[in-house]
């Protein structure tokens, strides 16, 4: 009888903690290349580097607090904060796809792709107030 409600209270228990994630959908990156971050902030760490229409999962966990203008993804074995201004819905036209060999041209190397995602992350976008 203990041992039936050992194994109830252990069901229990996992099935709470796998309902305290939602994948909310799968997304795509905008800009040419950009950081899946270690926090919310753009100054932050960098997990892994991501290019242009790669797919991210948006994850909401009720022990993740995220602000509005960041997403909570899941890129291969990384977790980490993606820019919400950086993520469509629908996959994107992007350079790699549409030249190919021109990109693959640039032999662009790891750390290259990295300084160009942090461009990105430091790049403000946004209308000028200059008329």
């Amino acid at each position: 009888m203990f041992l039936i409600l050992l194994m109830t209270s252990l069901f229990s228990f996992a099935e709470t903690t796998s309902t305290d994630e939602k994948i909310v959908g799968v997304f795509y990156m905008t800009p040419l290349f950009g950081h899946v971050h270690q926090s919310s902030v753009r100054t932050s760490a960098s997990l892994t580097t991501i290019q242009c229409a790669h797919p991210v999962k948006v994850i909401e966990s009720s022990k993740v607090s995220v602000s509005k203008e960041w997403a909570y993804v899941e890129v291969a074995d990384y977790r980490g904060f993606v820019m919400k201004q950086y993520l469509s819905e629908k996959r994107p036209d992007c350079i790699q796809g549409k030249y190919p060999k021109f990109f693959d041209a640039l032999n662009m190397d790891l750390s290259e792709l990295y300084y160009w995602g942090r461009l990105y992350d430091h790049y403000i976008q946004g209308e000028t107030r200059v008329h």
